[in-house]
């Protein structure tokens, strides 16, 4: 193999683009929620998981998550919830 190849296709290269999160190590559900400063719970009960949408990765009976898509889930959640909130306004709902 000359320097040139490469054992990744260019195409999974380029498909991945800045959300290749492969090459970070997995978390715990425990440094996952300090790390991104939420109960622990929310990482812990399945339920909950599913609730939010949280990305996760099972590995065996193991769950485990990748801080940079748990990062790029936090953005997306609170626009989510920002959007809900003009929304609720907009309607003119008096508990928003």
């Amino acid at each position: 193999m000359n320097e040139s190849e490469s054992l990744a296709s260019p195409l999974s290269l380029h498909a991945a683009g800045d959300n290749d999160f492969s090459d970070e190590p997995l978390l715990t559900a425990n440094r996952a929620s300090k790390a991104l400063n939420l109960p622990l719970y929310y990482f812990t009960k399945t339920a909950k998981r599913k609730a939010l949408g949280l990305p996760f990765y099972r590995v065996n009976r193991l769950v485990r998550f990748r801080l940079g898509e748990l990062h790029q889930w936090q953005l997306a959640y609170a626009q989510k919830l920002q959007e809900e909130k003009h929304a609720a306004l907009d309607m003119g709902g008096a508990d928003a």
